[in-house]
């Protein structure tokens, strides 16, 4: 099968207009009925931003409050529109407009604050350019808002996908196969820098299947030592920045102290995060150095002039959330390249529907690293071992890896006298009601249990549906109050967290079909170290709609 050039280049086209088409509408609403009823714009004020790099503010508890783990783009506005009084008929759009300075940042927690009227948010993400400026603002007045969607990106993979350079035609003009995938499994105690070096002697791509808990990230931190002890350049890239610094964290003792990992867009409190990490203004090789980038940033490098390859390696972790261009560019990018992810973990976020996508044929384009792997045009591993899963979640999260994964945890187990799960918590749901009350309360309920059997439990809370994520928030809100140590998201938001505890609610809805699909379901039953409940409805295991695998995992609980 050959993933026809127009084809690539018109879903790039159509997921570009998509993302358009939405935040047009949100630019084009008023700016006062996005605060005021909609809770998407939220209106605060700066305090100060703190020893560890976060930004500090205030936001009235009268109105809806920025929510935990979401992003936003954060901007002033002059002082004729301070008060959002006299916004009057101004739309979202017409605010951006006016704005004097802009980031964008991600809200990470919440607390009480001396007075009971305003509650204190603590945000990452913050540019050193923001910071001088609301540092030297009277009154600090900031604005949240709907956070623009990276067409920037959209457009670089769209250039790339009209270059004819060799190394981008290798991989969007080859002829892929689809086979049955068959890795060499990696067990822990085997050298992957060797093995993989030993690889690049003969081939330019090498790629790693990593399954929830197998330690991908200290392989990636590993190699990137062992590589840059040779003097070559390397760029690691990644979808996201935590990605990109849980790398750097696991290499604070060695190319870190040493002053040889650069990251670009390097915000306050990442330099603080990671002390010893070097900003880069752009992406560039350095030999016997560590360059970190995200996917949109890294893309731009191939297609506003350089000379190819740019670096000796280039390793994409979160590689199964990669476009089909944006591994292309990759290979653009770098002589010879490690692409690392899971392939039956979340896929790009794409807006265009999935009716839409299977109907234009797009699945191949969507799913990159799921079209190469199964080509088995490049030699092709899978970390065995897992570190985060205990002995019963390994062998049911296996039944995704054809049984390869095994459980290597010693963690000691934080309640030993409950049942080791993942716990199947069936209950009476009523059809079609994405907040089914019974349900979310019993979810609220299972974490302050724990949390009041230990203190320092961390407990994730999630569920497919963002209604139903906002109401396990006020639930959690409401009973609780101010515990930091519970993180209520969605599913396609937490990839590549690790808690405790994860608590999974599946409304008795039509989202059921998502929240069983498989890489959502392995997404959000794979994040604990301890144990999985499972909140859903009574009669799920006679749901027609969900793969052979996940009906086996739910039959098997």
């Amino acid at each position: 099968m050959i993933i026809d050039r127009q084809k690539q280049q018109q879903f790039i086209k159509d997921e570009l207009k998509a993302q358009t088409d939405a935040f047009k509408q949100k630019l084009e609403t008023s700016a006062l009925d996005l605060l005021l009823e909609k809770n998407e714009v939220f209106v605060g004020m700066f305090i100060k931003f703190m020893d560890n790099g976060e930004a500090l503010f205030k936001f009235p508890v009268s109105r809806a409050l920025p929510r935990k783990n979401s992003h936003y783009y954060c901007f002033t506005l002059p002082d004729v529109l301070k008060r959002y009084k006299d916004w009057g008929n101004l739309t979202y759009g017409d605010l951006i407009k006016k704005e004097t300075s802009a980031t964008s940042i991600k809200c990470v927690w919440h607390s009480s604050s001396d007075n009971p009227k305003f509650m204190l948010i603590g945000c990452k993400g913050s540019t050193e350019e923001f910071k001088k400026y609301i540092e030297k603002v009277s009154g600090g007045i900031v604005v949240f808002g709907p956070e623009v969607p990276p067409y920037e990106y959209l457009a670089n993979l769209e250039k790339v996908c009209h270059s004819h350079h060799p190394r981008c035609t290798e991989i969007l003009d080859a002829d892929y196969i689809h086979n049955m995938w068959k890795p060499s499994l990696l067990s822990s105690d085997m050298n992957l820098p060797e093995i993989v070096q030993k690889d690049f002697l003969t081939k330019d791509i090498t790629i790693v299947q990593g399954p929830p808990g197998t330690g991908k990230t200290f392989r990636i931190a590993q190699l990137c030592e062992k590589l840059c002890e040779k003097g070559y350049s390397v760029l690691v890239t990644a979808l996201t920045n935590r990605a990109l610094m849980e790398v750097a964290d696991k290499l604070k003792k060695t190319l870190v102290k040493d002053c040889k990992v650069y990251k670009t867009n390097l915000t306050t409190d990442e330099a603080r995060e990671v002390s010893g990490i070097q900003c880069s203004e752009k992406v560039s090789a350095k030999p016997g150095k560590l360059v970190l980038s995200t996917f949109y940033i890294s893309s731009g490098a191939v297609v506003n002039g350089y000379e190819s390859p740019l670096f000796d390696y280039v390793i994409v972790d979160e590689a199964s959330q990669a476009f089909f261009a944006m591994l292309a560019a990759a290979h653009m990018l770098g002589i010879k390249n490690l692409w690392v992810g899971d392939i039956y973990q979340m896929p790009p976020i794409v807006l265009m529907s999935d009716d839409r996508i299977k109907r234009q044929g797009y699945e191949p384009i969507v799913n990159g690293l799921d079209t190469l792997t199964s080509s088995m045009r490049f030699p092709n591993y899978q970390l065995s071992d897992t570190f985060r899963l205990g002995a019963n979640a390994a062998k049911l999260t296996g039944l995704f890896y054809d049984g390869t994964l095994n459980s290597l945890s010693k963690e000691p187990r934080l309640f030993p006298e409950e049942k080791e799960g993942p716990i199947l918590v069936p209950m009476d749901m009523p059809i079609g009601d994405p907040t089914p009350s019974d349900a979310i309360k019993k979810a609220v309920s299972i974490a302050a249990n724990l949390i009041k059997q230990n203190k320092k439990t961390e407990i994730a809370i999630l569920s497919v549906l963002v209604k139903t994520t906002t109401a396990l928030q006020v639930e959690v809100a409401r009973t609780m109050g101010n515990v930091n140590n519970i993180l209520v998201e969605t599913v396609a938001r937490v990839q590549g967290i690790t808690k405790d505890v994860t608590i999974y609610v599946i409304p008795y809805t039509d989202s059921m079909v998502h929240s069983l699909e498989l890489r959502l379901f392995n997404v959000a039953t794979s994040r604990a170290k301890e144990n999985t409940y499972i909140i859903c409805p009574k009669n799920i295991k006679d749901y027609t709609y969900m793969s052979d695998k996940v009906r086996h995992y739910l039959n098997s609980l």
